[in-house]
């Protein structure tokens, strides 16, 4: 093999142990996203009311 390959297949290598040893939340995370289509009211003495939200597109 190539020593330019070698080198570059170990720096590859050591990047991703990096990542690796990282903590979870530093790692790359999925935005979770909300269910925007409906919003919940909430008055004390009530039950909730779930309200519809215009779709914007």
């Amino acid at each position: 093999m190539d020593e330019s390959k070698i080198k570059e297949l170990e720096t590859k290598l050591r990047e991703m142990f990096e990542r690796k040893d990282q903590h979870p939340s530093v790692q790359e995370q999925k935005g979770s996203q909300a269910n925007t289509a409906f919003v919940i009211r909430r008055r004390k003495g009530q039950a909730d009311k779930r309200i519809a939200l215009p779709n914007p597109g």
